[in-house]
């Protein structure tokens, strides 16, 4: 169990719902070894790794995640400790004009519909729970706000039960890079995840997932040379990396199936153009003027 006192940072976006055309994708093919493998390499390279927003308590981390939503860990946490020290429990925000708590987190972005989600769960909590954190799924997804990647969150922080995956937008990327899924919809490849790890590595093989993703596997140039996991990924960019021997993806192995499409054929050439005939050249105009238009001079 990870104890809720300790003090992290982190990037938490909110779930999306599914894309077209992802109902038919294949599900991705289950190799027990293989994930055994890509988890004690995690466990090696990040054995520490752990939520990273700052909290002191359940209740804490819950409206951090919110706050997290569409912003960075760094920003949220220079946000939340004037937050809490004006109202350190949710009977004291439950209590919170709107207008008053929107200046509070106006830095972390969409400032209104944040504010009006930890306002609505603040006083959820003090009608429902008696102004605690419900330490069960069902109760914290029924929070204005809370969806599942955040019930996670705070369920495997600060309760230590693993009743899901989190999936962020850092799990989202390496799951798919690494082949573990084909999807996008966060609740679709909660659901891939959890049919491939043991239980007892949900929380963790997320948490370093995380990390790995913020400090090696960057979105836009991952630094598969220096990865660990690149010998099993099959997106690894790395000189003298054979692609063929890692594991393809489900939708890199569909799409090179597909038998190739035949060429399009050539257009016939347009005939060439008849030139025109040269127009006749015109008579050059005389250069001499006659005698007879020479102007007279003037008396002397």
């Amino acid at each position: 169990m990870i104890a809720c006192d300790r003090f992290t940072m982190g990037k938490l976006p909110r779930n999306t719902t599914r894309r077209q055309g992802e109902a038919a994708a294949a599900a991705p093919p289950r190799d027990p070894a293989r994930i055994a493998r890509l988890a004690e390499l995690l466990a090696a390279t990040w054995p520490d790794a752990t939520c990273e927003l700052d909290h002191r308590n359940a209740f804490e981390l819950l409206v951090a995640t919110i706050l997290a939503a569409q912003s960075t860990d760094k920003l949220v946490n220079t946000v939340t400790p004037a937050l809490f020290a004006r109202w350190p429990d949710a009977t004291a925000l439950a209590a919170v004009d709107q207008a008053e708590l929107e200046p509070m987190v106006h830095a972390t972005g969409f400032f209104r519909m944040k504010a009006k989600h930890v306002l609505a769960m603040a006083r959820a909590l003090v009608e429902r729970h008696g102004g605690e954190v419900p330490a069960r799924m069902e109760d914290l997804v029924a929070l204005p706000g809370v969806a599942r990647k955040t019930a996670n969150v705070v369920l495997g922080t600060c309760f230590g039960i693993a009743d899901g995956v989190v999936v962020d937008t850092h799990v989202t990327r390496l799951s798919q890079r690494l082949g573990l899924t084909v999807h996008t919809d966060p609740v679709k490849i909660e659901q891939d995840l959890m049919a491939q790890l043991p239980r007892d590595q949900w929380i963790s093989f997320a948490n370093r997932l995380i990390w790995h993703g913020r400090r090696t596997c960057f979105a836009r140039a991952p630094a598969c040379d220096r990865c660990p996991l690149a010998p099993l990924c099959p997106a690894a960019q790395v000189p003298g990396h054979d692609a063929a021997a890692a594991p393809a993806t489900p939708a890199r192995a569909a799409r090179a199936a597909k038998p190739a499409k035949p060429p399009k054929p050539a257009k016939p050439a347009k005939p060439a153009k008849t030139p025109k005939p040269a127009k006749p050249a015109k008579p050059a105009k005389p250069t001499v003027k006659p005698a007879g238009g020479a102007k007279k001079r003037g008396k002397s």
